[in-house]
């Protein structure tokens, strides 16, 4: 026989909030539990599902280049050698959380993240996020400097351990840590 209107359903839900309430009535108020808590339903039935934590993992910026941190070893600007880039004064890492790309960087300034994308031999680095430390005017231009670089198109290369990046007449080079 089938019902109309759901009345099937709207009995099985009273039927199941009678049970639960009368469950509930039969405990004397200030009387201590015997039962323990039921845990969530983990099975294909399940109503209660809990989102697996985000698994981060290093990521290679290219098939030929090692998984690591990398640290600066020189840098130009518009041909101009950039002393402070030669110091290690900047980092960088990719990171692949749940199959996104994640770039990682610290200057001394703060540190710098966003996503990121490559195609080919091609970073693009998406929206930035600064950490707030705040710094120095000189060292402020210089992590300009780097948040502009970072907003164009990156070109890499990777060969004898050096892990380079060009964007126009700007360029960086690393090494691993």
């Amino acid at each position: 026989m089938q019902c109309r209107g759901g009345l099937q359903g709207k009995l099985i839900l009273l039927l199941l909030i009678g049970t639960t309430l009368t469950s509930c009535a039969s405990q004397q108020a200030g009387e201590p539990r015997t039962t323990a808590p039921m845990p969530p339903q983990t099975g294909p039935t399940s109503l209660v599902t809990t989102p697996a934590p985000p698994r981060e993992m290093c990521a290679a910026f290219l098939p030929s280049a090692p998984c690591t941190e990398y640290v600066s070893t020189a840098g130009t600007s518009d041909g101009v050698d950039l002393p402070w880039a030669a110091s290690g004064r900047l980092t960088v890492q990719l990171s692949s959380v749940n199959g996104s790309l994640y770039i990682a960087a610290k200057t001394p300034c703060s540190p710098i993240s966003g996503a990121a994308t490559i195609t080919g031999d091609t970073l693009v680095v998406g929206t930035l996020g600064i950490g707030a430390m705040g710094c120095a005017a000189d060292a402020a231009t210089r992590q300009q400097w780097f948040v502009d670089f970072l907003k164009r198109p990156i070109e890499m290369s990777f060969s004898q351990g050096t892990l380079t990046w060009k964007s126009g007449s700007d360029m960086l080079t690393f090494k691993g840590k």
